[in-house]
């Protein structure tokens, strides 16, 4: 409701002037530069719309309560007594008169756009607008009215103000229009037809992006030196990278040198147990009787032995994952097989001892033999009712968590669900503890070696709690590089994946942020490292996996062998295994 103020005017059949009144709209609506609009009624009001205080139109009427009469709001605080009944006024007993308000609201006024203002008086203009509004409607029809002013949208300060309806016709004839590809730097300028002809013939703007040409070539400079700088930096990586492939070239010669002097003293073996053998087999003919130690059984065993002995050295087995590699750069991680059986993304994997577990999006946890993956998956185990999002194996229990809101306890020697579970003590299946303050999502946990300190991952922080019995909060890594989506610790690092599609590397001792591994076109979903802490290995939904080295702190090489986004990452002994949304589980 907007209310009057001070006078009124009303103009009624081009009769003289009565009354002068300016009206002042609620601060939701005033004018941007603070003057007030002008209120010009077409009739006189009725008497009863008068204060009988200020003897001017009611402003935010209300009634007191103890006299039942009408005032002004403010009027009604200026007396002490009804200047009717002369009863006391209690201003605390005010409720506004809506009534009145009402009546206010449908007085009928000229458009303030139909007005024209002399010597400090305003009067009907009849070249304005001339419809007669009611005063509650007033802010609605005059924000729509085509006889209100407008600014020139070219240059307002050479233009000037025009109605409305003018607006087009000036438009047209404006000597300030610009071109059209004025952003990108053309700085044309005349009548809207002149510009069409210099857009579609002359301009030398028109085959141009907008982001190839600013106006502003201080910025363009600032932004060419930023380019050369990342491209400086690319440049020196990749000057790391031929350095450390020349140190690899000399090293595989090194090896090529030791292999061949092997080959030769192994060719030399060869050769005599070969004379051994034929003089063992010229015996035999002659005491045939008495037997051989060179029987063809024993030199089977040999043989099987000798072949035995010649894959462990190729590959160490997957049932030593406890030891610590021995690689030797450089090395190299290639596909070796694909395990299918998945009907929806895989999301976690885990091992136990010889058996490879998984699950994801189906929800079903598939065991899979590692000593006969070409049988495929030996159990599918049944029990949760969405996506099994996490895994973990302990022991002879294989823990599995999920959208269904379980936790699921299995039997890894029995293929068997153990029990549903909810931090929980693992012998009992009892809660232990609940970590609790947390300022956002948790994306990410992990263990350190001593498995003392347990480290999650949220929002610009990593925080570290006691895993002794206390459960205290021991240290805090803050940073500034987003939401944290994997872990990974060493003892050397922290290390963590994050949204922006870097790799940030922390002292573990310091805190302090050491490294960034940029390489990834996407959120990091997933990372591990050797047993010994010199390598890293993440994967992204980039559908890669990248190795790292965290002695020489350079990527050593990429994987793509998938479809999708790889979401888990596992070693186990010499074999990387990853799960991706292709449904599928690779084997390198």
């Amino acid at each position: 409701m907007a209310f009057l103020s001070e006078t009124y005017k009303v103009i009624s059949n081009g009769s003289p002037a009565v009354k002068s009144q300016i009206q002042r709209l609620p601060r939701d609506s005033e004018k941007e530069d603070g003057h007030s609009v002008p209120l010009v009624l077409v009739e006189e009001p009725s008497p009863h719309l008068k204060c009988t205080v200020c003897k001017r139109l009611y402003n935010d009427p209300v009634i007191s309560v103890k006299c039942g009469h009408t005032f002004c709001r403010k009027c009604a605080f200026k007396v002490t007594h009804c200047p009717i009944d002369g009863q006391l006024c209690d201003t605390s007993q005010l409720v506004v008169n809506r009534i009145v308000v009402g009546q206010i609201e449908d007085l009928l006024i000229h458009c303030q756009y139909g007005l024209t203002e002399t010597d400090g008086d305003h009067s009907p203009d009849p070249s304005g607008c001339q419809e007669h509004i009611v005063f509650g409607k007033r802010e609605e029809h005059e924000a729509n009215c085509v006889f209100a002013p407008i600014l020139c949208p070219n240059n307002s300060g050479r233009c000037g103000r025009f109605r409305k309806s003018e607006l087009d016709r000036h438009l047209e004839v404006c000597q300030f229009t610009p071109c059209g590809h004025s952003e990108k730097g053309c700085e044309f300028v005349s009548t809207a037809e002149e510009v069409r002809k210099h857009e579609d013939t002359t301009c030398g703007y028109r085959g141009l992006q907008k982001s190839v040409s600013f106006k502003d070539f201080s910025q363009q400079n600032r932004i060419l030196e930023e380019n050369n700088k990342e491209l400086r930096e690319e440049v020196g990586l990749l000057t790391q990278r031929v350095e450390l492939l020349e140190g690899g070239r000399e090293n595989m010669q090194k090896q090529l040198t030791a292999c061949t002097s092997s080959l030769l003293a192994l060719q030399q073996k060869y050769e005599n147990i070969q004379g051994l053998v034929e003089q063992l087999l010229n015996g035999g003919r002659n005491r045939r009787s008495t037997g051989s130690p060179g029987s063809s059984q024993e030199m089977t065993r040999l043989r099987s032995t000798s072949s035995s002995n010649t894959a462990m050295v190729l590959r160490s087995p997957p049932t030593s994952p406890s030891k610590v590699e021995d690689w030797q750069m450089p090395f190299q991680f290639k596909c070796i097989g694909t395990l299918r059986g998945h009907k929806d993304i895989v999301w976690c994997l885990a091992t136990q001892r010889q058996k490879l577990c998984s699950s994801g999006a189906d929800g079903l946890v598939k065991v899979w033999d590692m000593e006969t993956l070409s049988k495929g998956c030996i159990k599918t185990l049944e029990g949760h009712s969405k996506v099994v999002h996490t895994m973990v194996a302990s022991g002879d229990i294989l823990y599995t968590g999920g959208s269904d809101m379980s936790i699921r306890a299995w039997n890894m020697e029995t293929l068997t669900q153990h029990a549903n579970v909810e931090v929980w003590e693992a012998k009992t299946l009892t809660h232990k503890h609940t970590i609790s303050g947390l300022h956002h999502w948790v994306r990410a946990m992990c263990l350190n070696k001593a498995k003392d300190r347990l480290y999650s991952g949220s929002h610009n922080t990593i925080d570290i709690w006691d895993t002794t019995g206390t459960f205290d909060l021991k240290g805090k890594i803050d940073h500034t590089f987003g939401s944290v989506y994997s872990l990974a610790i060493t003892h050397q690092y922290v290390i963590a994946g994050t949204y922006n599609q870097n790799i940030q590397v922390f002292d573990v001792e310091t805190k302090q942020h050491t490294r960034s591994f940029q390489g990834h076109i996407g959120t990091i979903n997933s990372l591990i490292t050797s047993l010994s802490g010199r390598f890293l290995f993440s994967s992204s939904i980039d559908k890669a996996i990248q190795i790292w080295s965290l002695e020489l702190m350079l990527p050593i090489q990429n994987l793509k062998r998938h479809e999708g986004s790889v979401n888990t990452l596992i070693l186990l002994g010499d074999y990387l295994i990853s799960g991706s949304e292709d449904h599928e589980i690779k084997i390198a």
